[in-house]
């Protein structure tokens, strides 16, 4: 396996922000001439949370080395944060799809398969990429050469709705001041007919980023008859990740007195709903 980093900024020659990141860790698995050598894997874009304000190690190199498991390639995207304001969030996982499809030759990636993966507020940033990966708003910034439309996503307990019972701190991170954008950018209010196929999951007694949200991104993806697939656990705090004990230290036994059994079985949901949307890893 190959390990390596990008600064998307520097790689397509685009201006960074002050204080901005933007960077894409790249987890290549290596073909076998005892497999096969010619085969092209499905790619898996990683996008944690943390409010827009921080990125989560949990929701970053875990998941990651999950999907791994599975034979995709994966790849982790550290997004800017505030003070760092829209578009450059979208921008920056915009060039991320675009640098794995470009690159696809080179890493064994068949650039027909590449799902993204996103958690509470990189939940929203990857419902935005499944929806408006071709927004005005992000060419003052970068214009892409190839589609940036992932071939589905998978968001987890995400950031969807602005204003009551949601999680209008990430808005605020995200936005600022400007409560139009704000408004603007509530992720089910993005949901057309181009949007990416979806699995949606969260738990029920999530109190920090209310379940609502997810109802409602579901909802819209029925408005608009779109493939969609989601499951709501009963129990599980807020930020589970995997779900396990690989990314928890000691307090895992509090968090699983609290948890839902079967919590842990979205990733595996997941890979099974990616192979109903052709997105698997193939002889």
């Amino acid at each position: 396996m190959k390990v390596f980093k990008i600064d998307l900024y520097e790689h397509f020659g685009v201006k960074k922000p002050e204080n901005g990141a933007g960077t894409l860790t790249c987890y290549i698995l290596d073909n076998s001439r005892e497999v096969n050598p010619e085969r092209k894997k499905p790619a898996m874009l990683v996008i944690p949370g943390g409010g827009y304000g921080m990125t989560s190690f949990r929701e970053e190199e875990p998941v990651a080395v999950k999907y791994l498991s599975y034979g995709y390639n994966a790849f982790m995207l550290e997004y800017s944060v505030a003070p760092v304001r829209h578009p450059y969030q979208l921008a920056e996982a915009v060039m991320a799809m675009n640098y794995i499809r470009l690159t696809a030759g080179e890493t064994g990636t068949d650039p027909a398969m590449v799902a993204a993966v996103g958690f509470s507020a990189g939940g929203h940033l990857c419902a935005m990429l499944g929806s408006i990966f071709d927004s005005e708003d992000i060419k003052p910034v970068f214009t892409p050469s190839v589609s940036a439309r992932p071939d589905a996503v998978i968001l987890s307990y995400p950031v969807i709705t602005y204003g009551e019972k949601s999680h209008n701190d990430s808005f605020d991170n995200l936005c600022g001041d400007n409560e139009e954008l704000k408004k603007s950018l509530a992720a089910d209010k993005l949901v057309n007919k181009n949007s990416s196929p979806a699995f949606i999951w969260a738990t029920r007694n999530d109190g920090c980023v209310p379940v609502r949200s997810s109802l409602a991104i579901a909802a819209a993806y029925e408005e608009n008859e779109l493939n969609f697939s989601i499951h709501v656990f009963g129990q599980g705090w807020h930020g589970l990740s995997l779900a396990d004990k690989t990314v928890y230290g000691a307090i895992y036994d509090e968090v699983e007195k609290q948890l839902s059994t079967d919590v842990s079985y979205w990733v595996d949901m997941s890979v099974n709903w990616l192979k109903e949307q052709g997105i698997f890893v193939k002889d």
